[in-house]
C-alpha cells in the first residue's frame, strides 16, 4: 500500500510539474523597459523586462538574434520614432507592436524578422512597417495588422497568412505586400489597388447564347500563379472542376480569359473561379449564376461499345427515380441502371453478348431511345 501512495505521489507531482511548466511557457514575455520606445533605436539595443518565466537573456537573445523566442513581445513607439532590425528575428508567439502616426518598424540590412503568431495591434495601430533591401523580409504567419494610415514601404517582401488594415493605409511603389498573404481585409480598396493577393482579379462574368456558356475575367496582376480552376455547381454548393485555363506565372499586366462551358445543364448554373498557385496555395473568387434553357438531349457514347464501358451525358439534372433500361431486340431487359446525376459512366455486364441493344431513358418527364451496337 505505502509502494502504490509513493507511485501516486511522484505520478502528480510530474503531472503538476507539466501542467506549471506549461502556463509558464504560455506566459513568456520580453516588454521594452519603457515599454513606450520614445527615440529611434536598434532592436538588439532595447532594455528588455522579462515576466511569465523568461529571463532577460532569452529576451537580449532573441533581440540579438542569437536565438529565436518563444513568447509574446511587447513594445510601443512613439510618435515619428523607428525601430530597426538588423538581424535575423524569430518570435514563436505574437508581437502587437503599437504606436502612433510615424512610427515604424523596419528590416534593414537583408535579414528576416518572422513571427508565427500576429503582428500588430488589432485595436489600435498606427504602426509603418518598411523592409528596406531586396531581400529584407517580415513574415507573419496569423495577421499582420494596420490601423490608422499606416503605410508599408520599401524593396523587400512581407508576407504572411492575413492582412487587416483599416481605411486609409497606403503602399509604397514597389509594394512589399503586394501578392504575399493568403487573404486581405480592408475597409477600402486597399487590398485590391495593391495587389496584395497573389492573383488581383478586375472582373468575372458569363453569358450564354443557349448554345454554350461563356466565362470572361481579366487580372490585373499574378504572383507565382499557375493555373485558373473553373468550377460548376447546380445548387451553389457543390462544385465540380469543368476545365483548367493555365496563368501568366507573375506578371504586372492585364491579361484576359476565357472558357466555353460546351455541356451545360439546363437550369441555373453557378460558376466560380479558384486559382492555384506554383505552391498550392488556393484561393476562390466570388460566385456567378446564370439560367441556361435548351431542349433536352441525351447523348450515349461511344457507338459502337468495344471496352465494356459506356458514357452517357444529359443536359439536364435527372428526377429522382429517373432510369436507363437496356433491351435486346426482342424486348427483353438485359441492364438496368439508376441515373443519379447529369453525367456518369458505367460498366456494360460481362455477360452482354455482342449485338444490337435500345437504351431506353425515363426520367418522368423525359424520355429518350437510343440503338446501341456492343461488339
Amino acid at each position: 500500500m505505502k509502494k502504490n501512495s509513493v507511485r501516486i505521489h511522484f505520478f502528480l507531482s510530474i503531472v503538476l510539474l507539466v501542467i506549471s511548466a506549461t502556463f509558464s511557457y504560455a506566459q513568456k514575455k520580453c516588454t521594452s523597459n519603457p515599454t513606450t520606445i520614445s527615440s529611434n533605436i536598434n532592436f538588439g539595443s532595447i532594455v528588455w523586462t522579462a515576466s511569465g518565466g523568461a529571463t532577460v537573456t532569452e529576451c537580449n537573445n532573441m533581440a540579438d538574434g542569437i536565438s529565436s523566442f518563444t513568447g509574446d513581445v511587447i513594445v510601443d513607439v512613439a510618435n515619428n520614432k523607428k525601430i530597426t532590425i538588423t538581424n535575423n528575428v524569430t518570435v514563436n508567439g505574437s508581437f502587437p507592436i503599437s504606436g502612433g502616426p510615424g512610427s515604424t518598424l523596419s528590416v534593414s540590412g537583408g535579414y528576416t524578422l518572422h513571427v508565427t503568431g500576429d503582428l500588430g495591434d488589432a485595436a489600435n495601430n498606427g504602426v509603418a512597417y518598411e523592409v528596406v533591401t531586396a531581400t529584407d523580409k517580415i513574415v507573419v504567419d496569423g495577421t499582420l495588422y494596420g490601423k490608422n494610415n499606416n503605410a508599408f514601404s520599401g524593396n523587400g517582401s512581407i508576407s504572411g497568412g492575413a492582412l487587416e488594415v483599416k481605411n486609409g493605409s497606403s503602399c509604397g511603389s514597389p509594394c512589399p505586400v503586394a501578392g504575399g498573404f493568403s487573404s486581405c481585409n480592408s475597409g477600402d480598396a486597399f487590398c485590391t489597388n495593391n495587389s496584395v493577393l497573389p492573383v488581383s482579379l478586375m472582373s468575372f462574368s458569363v453569358k450564354t447564347d443557349n448554345q454554350t456558356v461563356s466565362l470572361l475575367w481579366a487580372t490585373a496582376s499574378e504572383l507565382n500563379f499557375d493555373y485558373f480552376s473553373i468550377e460548376r455547381s447546380l445548387d451553389a454548393i457543390t462544385f465540380q472542376e469543368i476545365g483548367r485555363v493555365t496563368g501568366h506565372g507573375t506578371t504586372d499586366e492585364r491579361h484576359d480569359y476565357s472558357f466555353e462551358d460546351d455541356q451545360p445543364v439546363i437550369g441555373k448554373l453557378f460558376y466560380r473561379l479558384k486559382t492555384v498557385d506554383y505552391d498550392g496555395y488556393t484561393e476562390y473568387f466570388n460566385i456567378e449564376s446564370i439560367t441556361y434553357s435548351k431542349q433536352k438531349s441525351f447523348v450515349i457514347y461511344p457507338n459502337p461499345v468495344v471496352d465494356s464501358k459506356i458514357n452517357f451525358q444529359m443536359n439536364f439534372n435527372a428526377n429522382a427515380g429517373s432510369q436507363i433500361l437496356a433491351t435486346d431486340l426482342s424486348g427483353v431487359e438485359v441492364f438496368r441502371y439508376e441515373v443519379k446525376e447529369a453525367g456518369n459512366e458505367f460498366d456494360v455486364p460481362l455477360n452482354l453478348d455482342p449485338g444490337t441493344y435500345i437504351f431506353r431513358i425515363n426520367t418522368g418527364d423525359y424520355v429518350d431511345v437510343k440503338r446501341i451496337v456492343v461488339k
